[in-house]
């Protein structure tokens, strides 16, 4: 584009922003995308090659305007496609009702935390008393099936898993 060409629209376009931007805001219905675009339009026409004249810098700017905002709706369309997509093949259903499989991040993190501090104050516990413990709490065994594997009485898991628990909650006030 020669200096003329490119002066001439980019002076087209400063004093047609607001129109612009009004006009993008009504075709994607957001004022922050909106924005965008007219500021995308702007790197567009600074960096532009245009050969020919352009006889009505108006109308060049808001069919430019126009093709960003399609576009623009074209992506976000095929974007929010994708991310159903995606969330539709990681969904679990319990009956008709969803279920999330996984938990987002944060919580995901926070329990990692919880459990790395509980670990580390079941190591506060007899070998014995802490083995029954994950044998219960995370193995999921029955107190009958932790005795026959252990060797003790029924009795003496309970009172392991009772000890084990006291600890937890005098340690964090609940489990």
């Amino acid at each position: 584009m020669t200096a003329g060409k490119q002066s001439t629209l980019l002076e087209t376009y400063l004093l047609q922003r607001d129109a612009l931007k009004r006009f993008l805001i009504a075709r994607l219905g957001a004022e922050a995308e909106a924005e965008d675009l007219v500021q995308e339009l702007y790197f567009r026409l600074d960096r532009a090659t245009i050969v020919a004249d352009v006889e009505n810098p108006v109308a060049y700017l808001y069919k430019m305007a126009f093709n960003l905002a399609r576009d623009h709706r074209r992506e976000r369309q095929r974007s929010h496609a994708r991310d159903g997509q995606w969330i539709e093949s990681r969904r679990v259903m319990v009956g008709s009702e969803p279920i999330a499989d996984q938990a987002p991040a944060d919580i995901a993190y926070e329990a990692k935390e919880d459990l790395a501090r509980i670990m580390t104050a079941l190591e506060d516990l007899s070998p014995q008393c802490r083995r029954v413990f994950l044998l219960h709490k995370f193995e999921g065994l029955s107190h009958s099936e932790i005795a026959a594997q252990v060797g003790i009485s029924r009795s003496t898991v309970e009172k392991h898993m009772g000890t084990g628990i006291k600890h937890l909650l005098k340690r964090f006030g609940r489990i």
